[in-house]
Order: structure tokens, then C-alpha cells, then sequence
């Protein structure tokens, strides 16, 4: 008896069970098929992320390249020419001074270069090869990662007869014909990696395929889309087989 004769029951005190094996795998059953279906739709949105910066990358080029041909008679940037100097030689040092400073600065790694840099960077170019089959710089050509590349009609003696260098002059923004199918800025290919884009299809050197625009959002290269700066300031996003009515010829 306990004081003032209150008695205390006695009950049994049970114990909790644990969960089955099978309660258990059906458990891990459960979270393997949320995690088979939130995977490839997270990997979609990462993608889908990296090809709007890309997209807002174009559009601040596109202001950057009418604050340009404000300033210059009306006159296109041209995509390359005049030297092999690559602080002076290219359409991203003409338009640098409206997109982030006054001087570019192409450095010697695509680390520290502008090519990589801002409105220059292509955040899934940067994590294809550097050139072609070669994962890093090979120690010739570019050494630099080059994500955007412009149309190299700009420059009015392109094609260049014998060969040199495009000319500095360059067409005016109002003789362009057709300006909501004629390509100004579009996403670069590693197999080119070089400022300037001329060819829209792909061409063959010896006995392989090359591509001048980088066909890489949603896929690997060549088989996703490319963002495309048109000459109207329109960005678009387009797979190889979707670019019949688009043209690189100015007039």
C-alpha cells in the first residue's frame, strides 16, 4: 500500500518494436524512387539554369553592341582582324568598355582572362574541352576557353581575297537585310574556339565534322541547342536542325 492507502497499478511495460526488414526495405524502396525521380529533374533545372545565364549574357551583348554602334557610325563591332594582338583583335575588347570596363585584358589562362569573365562566360562551356579532343590547353592555338563567337560578316572585305586579316571597317547595323534571321552573336564550339563564326553548318576538315557554334545546352555538343544573338537583339535558342532560314551574309 502506498500512503494515504492510494494504490499504484501494475501494468507491464512494453516495449516499442522496431521496424520489420521489410517495413524497412520498403522504406529504402520509397526514397531510391523520389531520388530516381528528383535527380534527372534537378540535373534539367541546373542545365536550364546555366543556358538563362548564357541567354542574359547575350542580351547585356546585345545593349553593349547597339551602345557601340551609337558611338561609331552606326558600324558593326567586327568578330576579328586587324592584328594578332588579343587585348585589341576581337569584338568582346570593342564592347568591354559598355558590358565592364574601359581595357580587356586576355591574360594568358582562361582563369584570369575576360574571356571567361562576365558577360564572356559560358558556365557549361567552361566545363567542356578546352580544344577539340584536348581536355587542356595543348600548347598551341588559343589558350584561353572561348565561349561566344560573332559573325565574321561583319567586316566588309570578308571573305578576305588571299587571305589576311578582316578589315576593322565594318557594315552598318541598318545595312543588314535581314536582321530577324541574320546571326550577330551565338554560343562558340570547343572544335573552334576562336572569336569569329563563319560557317553555320558544319564543315568538313579532312576526314571529320567541325562546328563554328557550340550546339551544347540541354546535351553534350553537337546534339543540344545553341543560344543565338540574332541581328534584331533577339536571343534564341535553336538545335542544328532548326537554323535553315538563318544566314551569316549581311545583305
Amino acid at each position: 500500500m502506498t500512503p494515504n492507502n492510494q494504490s499504484v497499478s501494475c501494468r507491464p511495460f512494453r516495449f516499442r518494436q522496431a521496424f520489420t526488414l521489410v517495413e524497412l526495405l520498403v522504406v529504402i524502396s520509397i526514397i531510391a524512387l523520389l531520388m530516381g525521380v528528383l535527380l534527372p529533374a534537378l540535373s534539367r533545372v541546373r542545365r536550364q539554369a546555366k543556358s538563362t545565364v548564357c541567354k542574359n549574357n547575350l542580351r547585356q551583348m546585345a545593349l553593349a553592341t547597339m551602345l557601340y554602334a551609337q558611338d561609331n557610325d552606326d558600324r558593326l563591332p567586327y568578330a576579328w582582324g586587324v592584328s594578332h594582338n588579343a587585348n585589341t583583335n576581337n569584338f568582346q575588347t570593342l564592347l568591354i568598355p559598355y558590358v565592364l570596363k574601359d581595357k580587356f585584358n586576355a591574360d594568358r589562362n582562361t582563369e584570369d582572362s575576360d574571356f571567361a569573365r562576365n558577360v564572356f562566360r559560358c558556365p557549361t562551356r567552361l566545363k567542356e574541352n578546352h580544344y577539340r579532343s584536348h581536355v587542356n590547353y595543348p600548347g598551341t592555338g588559343n589558350p584561353w576557353k572561348i565561349s561566344y563567337g560573332m559573325n565574321q560578316y561583319t567586316s566588309l572585305n570578308f571573305p578576305v581575297p588571299g587571305g589576311g586579316f578582316p578589315s576593322a571597317k565594318t557594315a552598318k547595323l541598318s545595312m543588314v537585310s535581314r536582321p530577324g534571321t541574320t546571326l550577330l552573336i551565338a554560343d562558340l564550339s570547343y572544335e573552334l574556339n576562336h572569336p569569329a563564326i563563319t560557317y553555320l553548318e558544319p564543315r568538313k576538315v579532312g576526314e571529320e565534322l567541325y562546328h563554328d557554334v557550340g550546339w551544347r545546352h540541354g546535351m553534350p555538343h553537337p546534339e543540344g541547342h545553341a543560344n543565338i544573338l540574332l541581328m534584331d537583339m533577339r536571343v534564341e535558342a535553336r538545335r542544328r536542325t532548326e537554323i535553315d532560314d538563318l544566314t551569316m551574309e549581311i545583305n
